[in-house]
């Protein structure tokens, strides 16, 4: 998936007139590599291409720092991301925020070997089925194509069967915040996260805007969002129909 997505962002570049010069001399570099395979090189080509790298090098340590940032490869879709236990690998501790969270939840195996098993805790935030209201919002907003009752009901089920699998809470939101989130380590130095903006009644669920940010990245936005799940968790109530233990 990142090889794709490089090709794309390079594909973007050219389309702009960004990096060209460079681009070429690599294609001609690559190229020459796969004929000298086959057969034996002028040296006085290959010189050429060296001395045309090195002079496109040295001219790009000279250009002053472009500050802007592509926002195609800051701003996604869903397409964009690899399957998602590829973004909860190796996490210890993972928040989840979704309608009905039914995606991620699909996981849920995935999940309880790899986070809960190996002693990790997890938090899975839906939405409360009994706030009429807070539902009839979601449905204006979200697509049309999952039915979001049957979501959530599917949800519960597997959320109350977690509960026995190790440290798992989940609780019920009253109304829809506007977007999904995954956090994985929020407390960590390595954590990362996803936020994805519902938008208005997408025809596909893939169509959503995504956001990336590690800590790492920007400090000040990742502690935010971790800042606004806390927030919501600290809103949201548990199951009244959540199994207690014997």
């Amino acid at each position: 998936m990142r090889i794709v997505r490089t090709f794309a962002r390079i594909f973007r570049e050219i389309v702009k007139g960004q990096n060209v010069e460079a681009y070429v001399v690599a294609l001609i570099g690559v190229a020459l590599i796969a004929v000298d395979v086959i057969e034996v090189v002028d040296p006085s080509l290959q010189r050429t291409v060296i001395i045309a790298a090195l002079v496109i090098l040295i001219f790009r340590i000279t250009l002053p720092p472009d500050e802007r940032a592509d926002l195609d490869e800051v701003l996604q879709d869903r397409q964009s991301y690899g399957p998602f236990r590829e973004f909860l690998l190796s996490g210890r501790d993972v928040w989840i925020y979704g309608p009905s969270a039914a995606n991620v939840l699909r996981e849920s195996g995935y999940i309880r070997r790899e986070i809960l098993e190996k002693g990790g805790a997890v938090r899975v935030l839906v939405q409360d089925p009994g706030e009429r209201e807070g539902l009839a919002l979601l449905r204006r907003q979200l697509d049309t194509t999952h039915d979001l009752e049957r979501d959530i009901g599917t949800s519960l089920i597997t959320l109350r069967q977690m509960l026995t699998w190790g440290s798992m809470a989940y609780r019920l939101l009253p109304y829809g915040p506007g977007f999904s989130l995954v956090i994985v380590d929020p407390k960590g130095r390595d954590g990362r996260l996803v936020v994805e903006f519902f938008g208005f009644q997408n025809e596909v669920i893939d169509e959503r805007m995504h956001i990336e940010i590690t800590r790492r990245e920007s400090q000040h936005w990742f502690d935010y969002w971790v800042g606004q799940y806390e927030l919501m968790w600290n809103t949201a109530t548990p199951d009244s129909q959540q199994p207690t233990a014997s």
